[in-house]
């Protein structure tokens, strides 16, 4: 980083910790049980490469409940977006359902996967409308549903003759199933019928450290690379899909514009990568060079506010769903104008 990038993230920080401050002496009901209809902030956005700073306006606001009825909202254990349809998937692990979503964020219809594993954690859709789910099968890696919710079949992923243990898995466009593990961070590839295909190592080039991170948080795969959420080290990794590294991005901490346990990350419609950070209770924004761009959120129990995030989708329309499981909460993301690229 040049001198002039640390300058600019340091006048950066100083401001945004000022915002950030200004925020809480204005705003301790986040903290109460108050509902708001929609939470309208403004978010000071430093754009680190140029210097630029410009006001973004957003709302977020809770969305995607369940119909009137015995349940009022899915406890969002895992999210998923079909590139395909733009439906929206939540596995809801209170319930053991799959729920399922229009690209509008409406109400289309649920079922059980009570009968097949219970507590459903993770699920990928491929290019035929079949839904993967990863959860308490108890022996079993993966069950498979159909388009309808039907139960087709279970998938038991193995190498070497033994049974692997995910930390996540992805469909890439040509319906290759990619499946993440830790402690050494490794990819296996399979086909849908679960044939296993080849492996490769990640993160060869960097420290032993980043290498055997014991955790790793909500895998995905985005067009040609993999985008992998580090939480112990308080950064994610770009990986092409033969296990090349592209880039590490973010900067380890607990203040403004740092990321302290990101959990998940997407790539918005802007070209942004955009990571959940649990810990800090927000998203932030990066560019493809992995500049620090904004950061919207903040931790409040009330609506418009974040408690320890857990999943994170970005849609074809450029909204942004953040999902935690306190409160069974899922919030839209929406900035009201075109988000500033560096640059522009």
């Amino acid at each position: 980083m040049e001198l002039g990038e640390r300058t600019t993230l340091s006048f950066a920080s100083a401001v945004l910790k000022l915002a950030m401050k200004t925020r809480r002496e204005h705003n301790r009901t986040r903290f109460g049980y108050r509902s708001i209809s929609v939470a309208c902030v403004i978010v000071a956005c430093f754009l680190v490469g140029d210097g630029i700073a410009a006001e973004q306006a957003y709302d977020i606001a809770v969305t995607m409940r369940y119909p009137a009825g015995d349940k009022s909202a899915p406890q969002p254990t895992g999210l998923y977006v079909d590139s395909h349809s733009g439906d929206i998937f939540i596995a809801d692990g209170s319930t053991s359902r799959i729920a399922i979503f229009d690209s509008q964020r409406r109400f289309s219809f649920e079922f059980s996967t009570r009968d097949r594993l219970s507590t459903p954690q993770q699920l990928a859709v491929d290019s035929l409308g079949r839904i993967f789910v990863m959860g308490d099968t108890r022996q079993h890696t993966l069950a498979v549903f159909d388009y309808n919710g039907d139960f087709l079949n279970y998938l038991d992923l193995e190498a070497n003759g033994s049974k692997i243990t995910p930390a996540g898995f992805a469909f890439d466009a040509d319906n290759n199933l990619y499946v993440a593990v830790a402690e050494p961070a490794r990819i296996y590839v399979y086909n849908t019928s679960g044939e296993f295909q080849r492996t490769f190592p990640i993160f060869t080039e960097v420290d032993e450290e980043t290498r055997n991170t014991p955790m790793i948080g909500n895998f995905t795969v985005v067009g040609n690379e993999m985008l992998i959420p580090l939480p112990m080290v308080g950064q994610v990794a770009r990986v092409d899909l033969n296990g090349k590294l592209i880039r590490i991005f973010g900067v380890p901490g607990g203040g403004p514009t740092e990321l302290s346990f990101p959990n998940a990350c997407c790539l918005n419609a802007a070209g942004e990568y955009v990571v959940l950070d649990k810990h800090r209770h927000l998203i932030e924004f990066y560019n493809e060079e992995g500049n620090f761009l904004r950061e919207v959120g903040g931790a409040g129990l009330a609506e418009g506010w974040f408690y320890h995030p857990t999943s994170l989708v970005c849609s074809s329309d450029g909204t942004m769903l953040v999902g935690q499981i306190y409160s069974n909460r899922i919030q839209s993301v929406i900035f009201r104008n075109a988000p500033v690229v560096s640059g522009s």
